[in-house]
């Protein structure tokens, strides 16, 4: 009998998206470093081109990719096309929809592995993602909240695999507290609330500065509203979509301040860049923020323009001392914690089935 090449698989719905993608990328790189072998099965349900993908095949030797066309039931189809041939360990999922096939990849006899990266709410409103998940070896979380919600509703051991971030240089501390140039960076999409800093634009007419959305547009209909709310107020002159952008460390360089208000998180990857460059931050006060940033005056209701203004002043009022002991005890929290190679090994001892 032929004998079958061991590898690992990893489901993605996209491969540039948002931070999971992100996290998954880091995981690919790692994987090729170390010559794990893995596939990566893209389902390509909200896009079709990706030049960072494109240049990412050319350049992986052990790391392989299959690409679907928006049906992720193509990879059952792929694992049985390929059964004589490839024995898969494990399988790695981390986008609820996907949940469904684990119990199909349980009965081809491969350990399908969940990791959650958000907050665990779509896994709450599904009592059907509830049971296919009885199905998954592991459940993972990289955050602290979504760890004890799945806990609460599983019943099952949740492994908490904290998001990983390359070691940057950190930038000058800016001396002056005036904030003029806001990063919001994240994909547009209606759960990363985009519209409220919109809002706070629009009631705060002496704001002299800038707000910079970074991010693919996920969701074209939400963007069209973004830029009808801001021709109809006027904030043309206030507001920039830069869509994806593939380094982001000139934008966290120019920022004063970065803002993310989500409705729902894990562990933001932003945050811990903006952390890493040395940047000050201010969230929406949603229970898996209130971990990576505890300081409840740096958050803001979810649905309170006004209290972004409140943070922004909080911010600008720090004393020079107090703005660089958070500034770099915020660094160092991301350097001790959040390692890629930490990140890494993790997930592949439990999909190598040593934990």
């Amino acid at each position: 009998m032929m004998k079958r090449d061991k590898r690992f698989l990893l489901i993605m719905r996209e491969y540039v998206l948002g931070g999971a993608e992100t996290q998954f990328r880091y995981l690919i790189d790692y994987a090729e470093q170390h010559k794990w072998k893995m596939d990566v099965v893209i389902v390509h349900d909200s896009k079709k081109n990706d030049d960072m993908l494109i240049e990412t095949k050319a350049n992986m030797k052990t790391v392989r990719f299959i690409e679907l066309n928006g049906d992720r039931y193509g990879v059952l189809l792929h694992v049985i096309k390929n059964i004589f041939y490839v024995k898969y360990n494990s399988c790695l999922l981390y986008y609820p929809p996907d949940i469904v096939l684990a119990p199909f990849i349980h009965m081809l006899g491969i350990r399908a592995i969940y990791s959650e990266r958000v907050d665990a709410a779509e896994i709450k409103k599904s009592i059907y993602y509830q049971s296919c998940l009885k199905f998954c070896s592991h459940i993972l979380a990289n955050s602290q909240y979504a760890k004890e919600e799945l806990i609460k509703l599983t019943g099952k051991k949740v492994v908490l695999i904290r998001n990983g971030k390359p070691v940057v240089s950190q930038f000058p501390i800016k001396e002056k507290r005036e904030i003029y140039r806001i990063l919001v960076p994240a994909r547009i999409a209606p759960p990363k609330n985009q519209m409220l800093p919109l809002y706070y634009l629009k009631n705060r007419k002496d704001f002299e500065g800038k707000i910079v959305f970074a991010g693919i547009i996920e969701d074209k209909a939400y963007y069209g509203k973004l830029i009808q709310f801001v021709r109809k107020n006027g904030l043309q002159e206030k507001v920039e979509f830069l869509g994806h952008i593939k380094n982001m460390e000139e934008e966290y360089r120019k920022a004063d301040l970065v803002l993310l208000p989500s409705f729902a998180e894990g562990t933001p990857n932003v945050v811990l860049e903006a952390y890493a460059y040395g940047r000050p931050v201010i969230v929406s006060d949603i229970e898996a923020e209130r971990d990576i940033v505890p300081n409840f005056r740096q958050r803001f209701g979810v649905n309170k323009p006004e209290g972004i203004e409140a943070c922004i002043r909080y911010v600008q009022g720090m004393s020079g001392d107090v703005y660089r002991y958070m500034i770099e005890k915020n660094r160092n929290r991301v350097l001790q914690n959040y390692s890629i190679e930490r990140m890494a090994e993790s997930f592949y001892r439990i999909m190598e089935g040593k934990q």
